[in-house]
């Protein structure tokens, strides 16, 4: 669950947890826009909303392939810690 806290200088951040992320990282890479934590687009000196680019889209792309890695590894290691000898 995302937590919102106040840093040093008095501003509220939103913190969001590893799951919250990806689920932000998903949602950036199919609209092709940024995101702030809170959900708000981010946007440019023009009042525009910022585009992703190809570096940001790939950090985004592993980034989601990673958590999708330790996912199965957790599930094999569980499945194989359940399985009963015979």
């Amino acid at each position: 669950m995302a937590v919102e806290v106040i840093n040093s200088r008095g501003q509220t951040v939103t913190l969001l947890n590893p799951s919250e992320k990806g689920a932000k990282y998903a949602r950036e890479l199919k609209q092709g826009v940024r995101r702030t934590n809170s959900g708000s687009f981010k946007l440019d000196k023009n009042n525009k909303a910022q585009h992703l680019t190809k570096e940001q889209r790939a950090f985004r792309s592993c980034y989601l392939t990673a958590q999708k890695d330790s996912s199965k590894c957790y599930n094999a290691k569980m499945n194989k810690k359940n399985r009963k000898h015979v």
